[in-house]
């Protein structure tokens, strides 16, 4: 919770040491015991003595890379269905291959708030899922050590840990549980038929081998063939009582040549009969979420509504509920017209079902909209809540009355944790936290946030987050740095998600100020939005919303427009290096994953398939089209300083097409550009050297283009 200041019309600001902010940190002190609040209490007055000579000393306590990059990340929260116990999983460090990431799960009694480790402290999780009932816990794990993935079961009412046998390769892969007594996983067909024939090859575009459900008995170790399907299941999820699984599927989900086509079949276990619900054209890169009712009456299913000029991609979507007594398909009516929220980077639903109805959180520009549906005889009825925290949820658990809220609070300033709240009519009320995570980390200045608008392309109105420096004084002109996120279709939210690829407080401490605009074609802004960049206006929109947001901040007198840079990665690289080859003001740009060869791309699929959704035709078909627009026909023209990462077995920026747009820059640009191969890694940095290269170096390069005197 923050004190709002209000500066000037839509601008939010919060700020880490807020009063509201030290009162919760002090319920939340300590989780292991139980918090005496009289002490509580007093100890504000301790922590404001405390807190105040922080701020003022912001040189000697900054912030280093390892305090953002090994932070605790939280990721998805279960609560057992009595409603006594939550369990949750952090790990320290984003996007690292396990061990690295040093994964634990934690259990919290909500009688008493005592928390505990419920793995082992030697190994790093990887996946795991609560029982239906409550009872237990499965998870996959490995040394820390390193060495193999194994399966271990946690019985939450006698803690005892139990190393599982004889467990299948696929099913380390992922799980969901079926059943109290079984795990549900996928796997190959035993119908599918292996190729003799000589040498290790790949035939390209070929329909591939079927991918079928299989589930593992706990008590003897038996595996069991679900489905006999002969196309490749895609997503699945079983009943809580474990009787019905919804599964997607489709011959060839990663076609390009023709849109895939998935259709949404339940499955009865007992008999293997299927009932289809539909068929949906849908792009492979897009995943949808099915969540079922408490009492496994029905199930919800996000449905994506797709655009793409002659490929499908998701630009927003709403929800669909089954009912297993009635065999009926019908259309929750959200009333909303940006739709569901779409958060690609959140291990969590937005979909969170009760017995008598769904929370759902709603798509809202940078702040997501907490809402409940509730059926009656007459229908679904809407309640849009409110509270303190409402715009600032970005998970959920509910008790199965609906009555007591668990969420994930956090903002762009302010690091995530875990609230419980309760909720009368429409308000949340009486939230407190229930984790501390990153204790040491909010001893450290952080700055301040907030939501900004501004005009941009089309006369539309542009979102964007942005954040202060420790310190920061109105009187002063700071640099500014431009952090564009990828997608397109994704959004900068006001909510904490600093890491490796966007490491916002790094570069505030380093005495920036960062926006993260939300250009043309982001997501939870509604679908014209979305659509807005397709037909030739992939570049010209973003970049024009980006430079009126600069434009505004120096108008504000809040930057310098004289020392402005950007940084991306992915579409964020794609555009940081476009606007570079348009705008000469630029004093510096960092490209990560980026690319303005649009030929190279069409190497791989996810190139192909991008040229499909937001273009005509492709460079081969069209190549006028193109020249306008590809970034390597105009090098000669750029004077900003350019630095390039790439991954060497990156999947969706195909290497070839960094390097040859590194080539063509390097030998016609009229600045210095550099460019960064990290040896293995894919589409995000997995190790956590590369991780820190890649934050150094990206630091270095925007102080000496915008801070040159202090580098």
């Amino acid at each position: 919770m923050g004190i709002d200041i209000y500066i000037f019309p839509y601008r939010r600001i919060y700020s880490v040491f807020s009063m509201g902010t030290i009162l919760e940190n002090i319920w939340s002190m300590n989780m292991s015991r139980t918090i005496n609040p009289v002490m509580g209490l007093l100890s504000v007055f301790f922590l404001i003595g405390l807190v105040c000579p922080v701020i003022a000393a912001q040189d000697t306590n900054s912030l280093s890379i390892d305090d953002i990059l090994q932070m605790e990340y939280l990721h998805h929260f279960s609560i057992t269905p009595n409603g006594n116990t939550l369990l949750y999983h952090i790990s320290h460090g984003d996007d690292l291959n396990p061990p690295q990431d040093s994964g634990r799960l934690w259990m919290i009694s909500l009688s008493d708030r005592r928390e505990t480790l419920i793995t082992d402290p030697g190994e790093s999780v990887i996946a795991w899922a609560l029982s239906p009932d409550g009872s237990k816990v499965a998870y996959t794990a490995m040394s820390l050590t390193g060495g193999d993935t194994y399966l271990s079961i946690y019985n939450l009412y006698t803690g005892v840990r139990t190393k599982m046998d004889s467990v299948p390769d696929e099913l380390l892969s992922g799980f969901s549980w079926l059943g109290s007594g079984k795990l549900a996983f996928l796997g190959a067909s035993p119908d599918a038929l292996n190729d003799t024939r000589p040498g290790k090859v790949i035939i390209m575009d070929t329909i591939p081998d079927p991918v079928v459900l299989k589930s593992y008995h706990l008590t003897d170790g038996s595996v069991s063939v679900l489905t006999g399907n002969n196309d490749v299941i895609y997503e699945y999820a079983p009943s809580p009582d474990g009787r019905y699984i919804l599964y997607k599927a489709a011959e060839y989900p990663e076609s390009w040549l023709v849109n895939p086509v998935f259709r949404y079949i339940i499955l009865e276990v007992s008999t293997g009969r299927e009932d289809e619900l539909f068929i949906l054209e849908e792009g492979y890169q897009d995943e949808n979420e099915f969540t079922w009712a408490p009492d496994s009456s029905k199930v919800y299913i996000e449905r994506m509504q797709n655009g793409g000029m002659s490929y499908p991609v998701r630009y927003t979507s709403d929800i669909l509920v089954y009912s297993l007594s009635e065999k009926t398909l019908t259309e929750l009516p959200l009333q909303w017209e940006r739709k569901l929220l779409k958060d690609l980077f959140n291990d969590d639903v937005e979909i969170t079902p009760f017995d008598k109805g769904v929370y759902v959180l709603l798509a809202d520009g940078t702040n997501p909209t907490l809402a409940r549906y509730t059926l009656s005889d007459s229908g679904w009825d809407l309640t849009l809540l409110s509270g303190e925290h409402q715009g600032n949820i970005f998970a959920l658990e509910t008790t199965s009355d609906g009555a007591t809220l668990y969420y994930n609070y956090n903002s762009a300033s302010v690091p995530p944790q875990i609230y419980t709240a309760r909720v009368r009519s429409d308000q949340i009320m009486h939230p407190l936290p229930l984790t501390d995570l990153n204790s040491d980390l909010l001893t450290k200045p952080l700055g301040s946030s907030e939501v900004i608008e501004w005009t941009g392309a089309l006369g539309e109105t542009i979102q964007g987050v942005i954040r202060y420096p420790p310190g920061y004084s109105p009187a002063t002109r700071y640099p500014l740095v431009v952090v564009i996120h990828g997608g397109p279709t994704y959004t900068d939210f006001d909510s904490w998600r600093d890491g490796w690829e966007f490491p916002y407080h790094l570069l505030t401490d380093a005495g920036f100020i960062t926006l993260s605009p939300n250009y043309h074609g982001s997501s939870n802004f509604g679908f014209l939005f979305a659509e807005s960049i397709e037909g030739g206006r992939y570049y010209d929109l973003p970049i024009e919303d980006i430079q009126k947001g600069v434009s505004y901040l120096a108008e504000k007198g809040i930057i310098d427009p004289e020392r402005v840079g950007s940084t991306g990665w992915s579409n964020g690289g794609i555009l940081s290096i476009a606007w570079a080859t348009r705008d000469p003001s630029l004093k510096a740009a960092v490209v990560g994953a980026g690319y303005a060869d649009e030929n190279s791309q069409l190497a791989n699929t996810n190139g192909m398939v991008m040229n499909r959704m937001y273009h005509n035709k492709t460079p081969f078909e069209d190549p006028e089209a193109y020249i306008p627009v590809m970034g390597v026909y105009h090098a000669g023209a750029v004077q900003t300083p350019i630095l390039m990462f790439q991954g060497t077995k990156d999947n969706s920026v195909v290497p070839a097409g960094a390097i040859s747009t590194y080539r063509a820059y390097k030998q016609a640009g009229n600045a210095d550009v550099q460019m960064i191969l990290f040896v293995d890694e894919p589409h995000h940095c997995r190790n956590y050297p590369n991780q820190q290269r890649k934050v150094m170096e990206e630091i270095a390069w925007l102080t000496r283009g915008l801070l040159p005197d202090s580098s």
